[in-house]
């Protein structure tokens, strides 16, 4: 049987493989799986989770995902940093029908800041929202709010890929 964050990690090393790119995968947990690999903008490890249920507001113009986290993944991600590489957090946002699809890319640091660090929240998450038009995503969470959310492209190539060199 294939898990969900299969098909959602799937997806991604689809992405990446599709753009001449070999991605190493690491296992990570049941909802989360970690990914190596290296462009010509460096060397790359993402913890990648993604969430189906896509909420509205503002008559459809605006979709809002939660992406939860547990205190097991939250453990991983304290040993999640290694030398000479860049770390982010891909969150792969969709619906039950598969036809509101986002993949957000947040740095490791902003993910921490959206996660927080209490001990009195058990689980976690990081909520992403994109306002239909906008070239941008605003990511926010348990310890930061919508107001304070840190603002993403909403084209992740950006992140990955030198488009001068594809």
């Amino acid at each position: 049987m294939v898990k969900k964050i299969d098909y959602f990690c799937g997806a991604f090393l689809s992405y990446l493989i599709s753009n001449g790119i070999s991605p190493a995968l690491f296992e990570a947990g049941e909802k989360s799986k970690i990914v190596k690999f290296s462009t010509n903008l460096g060397d790359y490890k993402v913890y990648i989770k993604y969430s189906t249920i896509c909420k509205f507001s503002d008559r459809k113009s605006t979709r809002k995902w939660d992406v939860l986290f547990t205190k097991k993944e939250m453990d991983i991600l304290k040993d999640f940093l290694e030398q000479n590489r860049k770390h982010y957090f891909v969150l792969v946002c969709t619906d039950t029908n598969m036809k509101e699809n986002e993949v957000a890319v947040l740095d490791y640091d902003g993910g921490l800041m959206c996660l927080g660090n209490d001990s009195v929240n058990r689980e976690r998450r990081i909520s992403v929202v994109h306002k239909k038009g906008s070239p941008y995503m605003n990511c926010y969470g348990t310890a930061r709010s919508e107001n304070q959310g840190i603002q993403i492209y909403k084209d992740f190539n950006k992140y990955f890929l030198d488009k001068a060199s594809v």
